[in-house]
């Protein structure tokens, strides 16, 4: 017992020392684990989001261009239709059509026998070359044609904008055709080339069968890159973002858009593990940033290890002396000690309550949408494994903003976002506490009604409905909504879960169908 006791004394410094240390290295390194966790999930959501609103403004602009170079070749064409066989007209409008902008790298006239009347530069075409059989598409269509890129005999990739030349009596002349060279310095090779990623980040742009037109490295130009998950998905739709591993094997944070116009995909994409790279020297920098502190912060609690032992050993020494009337309140003074320890303890779980507070405050901002502090995507998953686990029955409304890309392209990204927080405020003043409205998209909201029938439902959502449309917005002033119904009933499951939401957003297209500004139920 007495070593027992001499063992306890002496390594009771110690022991605090440790358990100490220990909690704070654990909660500390929870943490760092939590935030890391929390920044690298904001972190990738970014750079999809940012990655995809570039992939749109390239695609925009490919648009904006190609479209213009379809406007010049039909406005050439419209200028040769009663000046076709004039002597030198042809040659002048060819040269026109190519020097007047850097769009065009060649052009050729083709009349209705299929022979080239005229070209320019000189010497791509001899006049009166006849154009073999499977270089005819423009001759035998007809009609206003942007074609499929193509590989020339001179190993150049590129494509025909033609359009027809019809005659004062609706004859058919011939046709009018600019070409425009891919891997050539011009307008569109360089908003394809150009741009200011310092990261890593890269552009490629692939047609509708898959094949690479643009590319980072030049040497992949032309390879077929189809059975990629990612470039199927381009292809398929018009914009979006993933995760996704290339044709390489490497992951990729990307975001596409679409071409439209030429039936191209553009993808920009940045390697995962760069982005996880970066994230690293951060945390790597906030660690040697915080030693310093850490280390002051180990003295003082061997100090205060030190503190906290010394009335543990007043105590022990007492207690020999106990009957001795000084010593007794001695022992009342250091009893009191306990008081003040409990305190401390009560402070270290206030100091860790407000680490939780913070860490709870970073959680709820991955939960919400920044723009209308609504539920995003995390938080709506949340909710409803909520009605899942309580049974709870809910119908939804699925809701999207009419004609929103009017908003953005007249006013601006920024009144759409005016007009989203907008409308967000007046969905939440609209439903009942109870209710949680959620943004899963650009424009697109979901409402959830817990414990609410299918017929409640219609009606909150033709009330909602008219209530948009009457309410006046900023800029814009009015808007109107499409609303889609779902609603779960009898058992609540994830499968009945996941159809309630599916219904809901076909009963939204179904009113988008329909007319929009409306309700519709499945």
């Amino acid at each position: 017992m007495q070593v027992f006791r001499f063992f306890f004394r002496t390594d009771l410094r110690h022991l605090i020392l440790v358990l100490t240390i220990g909690c704070v290295i654990v909660t500390s390194g929870n943490s760092f684990q939590a935030i890391y966790n929390v920044q690298r999930d904001l972190l990738i959501n970014s750079t999809l989001d940012a990655n995809q609103r570039y992939a749109e403004k390239v695609a925009e602009s490919a648009e904006m261009l190609l479209t213009s170079a379809q406007n010049s070749v039909a406005f050439s064409a419209s200028l040769l239709a009663g000046d076709f066989y004039f002597a030198g007209k042809p040659e002048e409008e060819v040269y026109r059509l190519v020097e007047q902008s850097e769009v065009f790298n060649s052009a050729i006239i083709v009349n209705n026998q299929a022979e080239v009347v005229a070209s320019y530069p000189d010497g791509i075409l001899q006049k009166g070359y006849v154009l073999p059989e499977n270089t005819r598409q423009s001759y035998y269509e007809r009609k206003p044609l942007i074609t499929n890129p193509f590989h020339s005999v001179s190993g150049k990739t590129l494509i025909s904008i033609s359009h027809p030349i019809w005659g004062e009596h609706g004859n058919y002349l011939g046709y009018l055709s600019g070409t425009i060279y891919l891997n050539k310095n011009g307008s569109l090779s360089r908003l394809m080339r150009d741009h200011f990623f310092t990261d890593q980040t890269y552009l490629y742009v692939v047609d509708q069968f898959g094949e690479l037109l643009f590319h980072v490295d030049p040497n992949r130009v032309g390879e077929n890159v189809s059975q990629m998950p990612l470039v199927k998905q381009a292809i398929l739709n018009d914009e979006g973002s993933q995760v996704a591993t290339n044709s390489l094997g490497i992951e990729m944070v990307a975001g596409y858009a679409s071409v439209p116009v030429a039936n191209w995909a553009i993808v920009v994409q940045r390697p995962k593990d760069k982005i996880m790279h970066s994230l690293n020297d951060q945390m790597l920098n906030v660690l040697w940033a915080s030693l310093p502190i850490a280390f002051l912060t180990l003295i003082v609690i061997w100090v205060l290890a030190y503190l906290i032992s010394k009335p543990l050993r007043q105590l022990a020494h007492s207690a020999e002396n106990v009957n001795d009337a000084d010593m007794q309140r001695q022992i009342v003074s250091i009893r009191s000690w306990y008081f003040e320890a409990s305190q401390l303890k009560m402070a270290v779980l206030n100091a860790i309550g407000l680490l939780n507070d913070k860490i709870h405050k970073l959680d709820v901002d991955s939960h919400t949408d920044p723009l209308t502090q609504l539920y995003n995507r995390r938080g709506m998953q949340r909710l409803l494994d909520d009605f899942e686990a309580k049974h709870q029955q809910f119908s939804v409304l699925a809701l999207d903003i009419d004609h929103f890309k009017l908003v953005n392209d007249r006013y601006g990204h920024d009144i759409g976002d005016l007009v989203i927080q907008e409308l967000a405020m007046t969905m939440q003043n609209f439903i009942e506490d109870s209710d949680t409205a959620c943004r899963v998209g650009g424009e697109e909201f979901l409402i959830f009604l817990p414990n609410t029938k299918a017929e409640r439902a219609l009606n909150v959502a033709e009330s909602l409905c008219e209530h948009v449309a009457s309410t006046v917005m900023p800029k814009v002033k009015n808007i109107t909504v499409s609303i889609g119904v779902g609603c779960v009933e009898g058992d609540v499951e994830s499968t009945k879960i996941d159809m309630a939401i599916k219904h809901a957003d076909t009963a939204l297209y179904d009113a988008k169908n329909a007319g929009r500004n409306c309700v519709r139920f499945i």
